[in-house]
């Protein structure tokens, strides 16, 4: 088993390069962790500061924009060509990442309205996008700082992406149970594609083959006779464990459990907006107190499921209603033995 480290503040963290981190045009902060496990509240809330530019899961593959490009060029472009590529492409908006903010920026000058005018009809037809993309465009500031949200990035990339950017490392985690419901709960509604075991168990035993989770090695033989609910598990331990293991190594990385924020957003909130040296203001705390409220629902049934307006602490438990006692069982029998689990504490009492 991995000898994973939690809550490690030792000073064995690996330390950014000072002279690189002096001359990088702006402060990056990254939000990574595998979806369904709440980066989007926290994008939501982080992105209510005045001075930070938003970047909407950018490398996604499936948004056709510069960032896949750049993403794919990580391991193999020199370092300051790619710094200053990714310092272009932040100064531009895309309309598939740069979302209009909600609260007020102080490096936006154009007209609100006008913003979300035309990014709703790059919606509506694609040909149109141009008119936001152009109107759009952040005219960032020494103030400025760049918000990056993004799911599922490849923990292989991870040290060469904080290698290069320097940002403050937000990883995001939820309990395997909650995650698993969350994921099992949106293939019922058809938000996600029904999974195909045969393929899923063919891609982890990949993964597993060159993980370092060594805990996970059992189970290469009976993949294809364990249950979706055993297979989300495997899945969930090979994205978190390695993120986690980085976060805690990462000087500039931080672990944010999912249940910390439900059971106290306003604290916890404040601990992180310490950590990457933001200060909060009414717009964070208006936004978190509309968010914890549950007033606000999406006019679409099968959205409403994960919009980030809900009770968190009705979030954080409810798992335990839409999970049955043989799913809790297969999810366990895998979980139990990583070291990752030891973040929850009476999770598998």
């Amino acid at each position: 088993m991995p000898n994973l480290k939690l809550n490690d503040t030792s000073s064995s963290k690996k330390k950014p390069d000072l002279v690189l981190k002096d001359s990088l045009p702006c402060q990056y902060v990254l939000i990574a962790g595998p979806g369904r496990s709440g980066t989007t509240w926290l994008g939501q809330i982080m992105n209510s500061y005045e001075h930070c530019c938003y970047k909407y899961e950018p490398f996604l593959p499936s948004k056709s924009t510069p960032y896949s490009q750049w993403k794919q060029d990580l391991e193999s472009r020199d370092t300051e060509e790619l710094r200053h590529r990714f310092q272009a492409l932040c100064s531009r908006a895309y309309h598939d990442v740069d979302m209009p903010p909600f609260p007020p920026k102080s490096f936006r000058k154009q007209n609100p309205q006008l913003l979300h005018l035309l990014y709703s009809l790059g919606n509506r037809i694609e040909g149109l996008k141009f008119l936001y993309e152009w109107y759009g465009s952040p005219k960032m500031n020494g103030e400025t700082s760049v918000l990056i949200k993004d799911v599922n990035f490849p923990n292989k990339l991870l040290p060469r992406l904080c290698d290069l950017l320097q940002p403050h490392l937000l990883a995001m985690i939820r309990n395997p149970f909650a995650n698993i419901a969350s994921y099992l709960k949106g293939v019922s509604l058809d938000l996600f594609q029904k999974p195909d075991q045969l393929a899923k168990a063919t891609r982890l035993r990949e993964s597993i083959a060159t993980s370092a989770s060594l805990h996970l090695f059992q189970y290469c033989d009976r993949l294809d006779r364990m249950s979706i609910e055993q297979l989300e598990a495997i899945r969930w331990c090979l994205q978190v464990e390695p993120l986690i293991q980085y976060a805690q190594t990462y000087e500039g990385g931080l672990v944010v459990v999912y249940e910390d924020l439900c059971a106290d957003p306003h604290g916890k909130t404040t601990e992180i907006f310490q950590f990457v040296g933001w200060e909060i203001g009414e717009s964070t705390r208006d936004f978190i107190k509309a968010s914890t409220s549950g007033e606000k629902q999406s006019s679409k049934t099968s959205n409403s499921y994960y919009s980030v307006y809900r009770d968190p602490r009705e979030s954080m438990s409810k798992w335990k209603q839409q999970l049955t006692p043989e799913q809790i069982a297969d999810i366990a029998s895998v979980v139990r033995e990583s070291p990752a689990i030891n973040l929850w504490s009476d999770l598998l009492i």
